[in-house]
């Protein structure tokens, strides 16, 4: 733990040991000590010897000094409301500066002298080295009591001496000692004045201004008495005194003003008349009389007041009022409904009706029966906090939406990246609603290859269609893009088998409607595994391969025809001439024949229930025993397990594949996809194909931080806090946030500035909540939380977010915020301190609202009046931690009595032509009895004199109990 310190002089080297003056010089002169030791004998010291005397600059040999030494000022350079009746004072880092060149005496006086000028009594003149100043004689000082306005400051750690901690400062340039220079000129109140650094010395005088050295170097630069002296000038600057008081003298004036007198005052409200709602026509005529009135609350009340409703003071005006601002605002939605339809039309008025406050958010267009949209918009008082949130952005909405545009970031980018892909998908829907949507079954399967993931299962498996088909008895490659081209309508391999297949019964078979049954009993019959590549073409291959001739010549030749027909051929037409209760299921991953164990068994089965089928079924009259033939080479050249169909399965029957085929191709999910990865998927969340319209344009709101109560007082603070211009000065009260009011401003404010935003076009719903901060501090996270949000049935107030923690304010208009704006007000619970443990809490408040330069508004968290005065809280006012003040207070009725060097005033101080003077003067100050350190004013050095000039900081603290009696 470190104490302050207060040292007369410092006085290091050989300064230290100088002890005569010459020539305006210190003079010194050093002694030699001589010690001789011879071995074997004791140390033998002689007599000191002494040396040649050493001259010392003094200061006539110094222009002044380097102005970096200066650390500060007191009154601060051009500070406009100075405290008069603290004195004017200079300090320096360097602790010994002031007694650097210094002469020796038994008081030992710097070098240096602090003088304070009015602004009549001289001013700054260019000199021949330095500035120069003229000074009047009733502006100089004793010089011989100079001594007494000099000293050092040290803080001085615990166990350690404030002498070895200037010397150790001194000589290292830590710079944690400092020295002081003190003008002890009593200042006049609403003046401006001129602080000068001076020589004290003749020598130092005559140096500065470009003289031979004086004779009498060493004596004073003035006289007293003397009429006037002209000075060089090393350091200067100026300032200006304010009215008197100090701190302690201005915080002592603040009166606690209880509750019920500032309701006597009318304090808390405003009266509006509503005689005249309605400025086109008077509604209320015949009904209301001449006046009637209603009291408006504004963002903070008095402690206790009421306003959960407004009663008027005329209560069937109020009624009447009611039903007809009902009727007013439910006009145009009504005028949209069917039985609206046909009617006449209504009167201009009601075509634009007055705004329906919180309709943007909630989506309701007319007054509800209940809950806070009908106390917003019904109640007089609501509306007006609503009207002036929409008014600040009326006046407000050039910043604001320049505000808003800086917000907006990439969310143009990423709506015209949507509109494209919306554009795009729906270009694709056309045009798969033109070409994919006539497409048979058979030809939509072809498109399963171009999709890998068709087949794919929701737990990774089995993989792409190919890969599903290559252990089935499928031929290998018929999920391939080569056999979906080879087998095309109207392909080559088409062609010729029409031309191959002749006339007959099988130039029926080839037949659109024929191929048409023959497709929808063999999608009845197959595997869905099957359907892969398959198409209507293959059928007339197959009927081609039945000519015997045109086996090996025509249609076995081409390598294209020999492909179709000994794969799909032979086998779909075989299949299906086969009997539908034979094949008992085309689920794949199922054998083709269970009621069999073995291939061949299998195969003898088909080639009886074929050949039984062929004479039933076939339009022809005989069997076809080639395509058997083919069938039983076909089967009997492959492996036991071969003919399973897809060994691995896919899962579902043939249309469950289509129809994943038809969704995997849907243009929105693959553009979905596409946007997710472009645009992120924060910015897709919540959308799904499902949707109307899932590709909608991103709808955002800018969000503001700052609170709206420093702008409500700014613009309205009568409205704010209603009285507040006529509130007492020097005066304090309590007051209680009004969370209607504050939710009805904001609602209307953020009403309005969506309407704004619409109407700049800036994407928005309408229904965001870019303000929702009212108290300070600001931030980016909601306050009241976001409008649309808020049920139906709430009540205004009801989304309050201090609701809870509980926000008590303190107001205090005095004039010692105007003149000491730095300082802090803090709120402190009592303890007794008869009890043990008992710790005081202290409580910073929340925010500071300032009203103008004297008013402020502190908030404090987790309090209530009532609950501040049954815990007997206190509120501080505590003086701004400044540099160190030096003076006297001025004596007031409040003043305490003088019986500490603390509560001495400028009544008990000696002072002789304005200046303080370190002598007692017709018997003042008196001894203490009981006094601190030092215990009188006579025999003091300039330490002690620092301790009695030094003016600890002050604070105030008042009851809260006094407010809210």
């Amino acid at each position: 733990m470190s104490r302050r310190w207060f040292l007369a002089s410092v006085a290091l080297g050989a300064a230290a040991d100088a002890t005569s003056v010459k020539d305006a010089r210190p003079l010194f002169t050093p002694a030699v000590k001589i010690t001789r030791t011879v071995e074997g004998r004791p140390a033998e010291t002689f007599p000191d010897r002494p040396g040649p005397s050493l001259q010392l600059l003094g200061p006539g040999d110094s222009l002044g000094f380097d102005r970096s030494v200066v650390v500060r000022h007191e009154p601060p350079e051009g500070a406009p409301n100075a405290v008069p009746a603290y004195l004017a004072h200079v300090e320096f880092s360097d602790a010994s500066l002031p007694w650097l060149l210094s002469l020796p005496s038994a008081k030992r006086p710097p070098w240096l002298t602090l003088l304070v000028l009015r602004d009549d009594e001289g001013d700054l003149a260019p000199g021949r080295l330095l500035p120069v100043v003229t000074v009047p004689g009733s502006a100089l000082p004793d010089p011989a009591e100079s001594w007494a306005w000099a000293h050092v400051e040290a803080r001085v750690e615990d166990g350690e001496t404030p002498q070895d901690a200037v010397a150790r400062d001194v000589r290292s340039g830590v710079d944690n000692v400092v020295s002081r220079l003190i003008c002890p000129r009593r200042l006049e109140e609403n003046r401006g004045w001129l602080a000068c650094v001076v020589p004290s010395t003749k020598a130092g005088r005559a140096a500065g201004l470009g003289e031979p050295p004086p004779a009498d170097g060493a004596a004073a630069a003035w006289s007293p008495g003397q009429s006037q002296v002209t000075l060089p000038v090393y350091h200067a600057w100026r300032f200006r005194t304010g009215p008197e008081g100090s701190f302690e003298d201005l915080a002592r004036r603040i009166d606690p003003v209880p509750t019920a007198t500032l309701e006597q005052l009318g304090f808390g409200a405003r009266i509006v008349d509503v005689r005249h709602p309605w400025p086109h026509a008077d509604v209320l005529q015949g009904i209301a009389p001449e006046h009637v009135t209603v009291p408006v609350h504004g963002a903070l009340r008095l402690p206790g007041a009421d306003t959960t409703d407004e009663t008027w003071t005329d209560l069937p005006s109020m009624h009447k009022f009611r039903e007809l601002v009902i009727d007013h605002l439910d006009a145009p939605a009504l005028r949209r409904t069917p039985d609206h339809v046909g009617a006449p039309p209504d009167r201009d008025e009601k075509a634009v009706a007055a705004p329906l406050y919180g309709s943007h958010h909630s989506g309701v267009q007319t007054v509800p029966a209940e809950g806070w949209m009908k106390q917003l918009n019904t109640q007089v008082k609501y509306r007006i906090a609503a009207a002036l949130g929409a008014r600040y952005v009326q006046l407000e909405q050039e910043f604001l939406m320049a505000r808003a545009w800086e917000q907006i970031g990439q969310v143009d980018e990423a709506n015209q990246a949507l509109a494209a892909g919306e554009l795009a998908s729906a270009a694709a829907e056309a045009a798969q609603a033109k070409h994919l949507a006539t497409m048979r079954t058979a030809a939509l399967t072809e498109l399963a290859t171009l999709y890998s993931d068709v087949a794919q299962q929701p737990d990774g498996g089995p993989g792409p269609l190919g890969t599903v088909l290559d252990p089935s008895a499928v031929p290998k490659g018929t999920a391939s893009t080569a056999f979906v081209r080879l087998t095309r309508p109207g392909g080559a391999l088409r062609r010729r088998s029409i031309r191959t297949a002749g006339q007959g019964d099988l130039a029926t078979m080839a037949t659109a409607p024929f191929l048409d049954k023959a497709m929808d009993a063999t999608k009845s019959l197959l595997p869905t595994t099957w359907l892969a590549g398959l198409e209507e073409s293959a059928l007339p291959a197959a009927a081609g391969a039945v000519q015997g001739p045109l086996t090996t010549t025509t249609v076995f030749g081409d390598p294209a025809a020999a492909f179709s027909t000994r794969t799909l051929g032979q086998f779909i037409y075989t299949m299906w001439m086969v009997s539908v209760d034979f094949l008992q299921t085309d689920m794949v991953g199922r054998p083709m024949f269970p009621q069999f164990g073995n291939p061949r068994d299998r195969l003898i089965a088909l080639q009886e229930k074929a050949t039984q089928v062929a004479v039933d079924r076939s339009p022809r009259t005989t069997t076809q025993p080639v395509l058997v033939r083919g069938l039983r080479r076909l089967i009997t050249a492959e492996t036991p397990a071969a003919p399973r169909i897809a060994e691995t399965a896919l899962g579902m029957t043939g249309s469950e594949l289509v129809g994943r085929i038809r969704d995997r191709v849907r243009p929105m999910p693959r553009t979905m996809d596409h946007m997710t990865k472009l645009l992120g998927e924060p910015v897709m969340s919540g959308r799904s194909v499902d949707d109307p319209r899932p590709l909608r344009p991103l709808m955002r709101h800018p969000e503001f931080g700052f609170p709206i109560a420093a702008e409500l007082l700014a613009r309205w603070p009568e409205w704010a806090v209603p009285g507040i211009t006529d509130f007492p000065d020097d005066s304090s009260a309590l007051l209680e946030p009004n969370p209607a009011f504050v939710e009805a401003l904001l609602v209307g404010l953020n009403q309005e500035f969506n309407r704004e935003l619409r109407w700049r076009e800036y994407p928005t719903d309408e229904a965001g909540t870019p303000f929702s901060r009212f108290w300070p501090p600001g931030g980016a996270a909601p306050g009241y939380g976001e409008i649309a949000r808020w049920a139906v049935d709430d009540r205004l107030g009801d989304h309050d977010p201090s609701a809870d923690a509980k926000l008590l304010v303190l107001l205090v208009r005095a004039e010692v915020l105007r003149r000491y704006p730095g300082t802090i007000v803090l709120a402190a619970k009592s303890v007794n301190r008869t009890v043990e443990g008992q710790d005081v809490t202290w409580r910073e408040p929340r925010f500071v609202l300032p009203v103008d330069e004297r008013t402020n508004l502190y908030g404090f968290e987790g309090l209530t009046a009532a609950q501040a005065a049954a815990e007997r809280w206190m509120f501080v006012m505590r003086e701004p931690m400044r540099a160190a003040q030096f003076g006297f207070d001025e004596r007031t009725p409040d003043s305490p009595p003088f019986d500490s060097w603390p509560n001495l005033t400028w009544d008990e101080v000696p002072t002789v032509n304005g200046f303080v003077v370190p002598r007692v003067v017709n018997g003042l100050p008196p001894t203490l009895a009981t006094p601190p350190d030092p215990p009188a004013w006579e025999g003091l050095d300039a330490g002690d004199f620092a301790r009695i000039l030094f003016q600890q900081p002050f604070q105030l603290a008042f009851s809260a109990k006094m407010m809210t009696g």
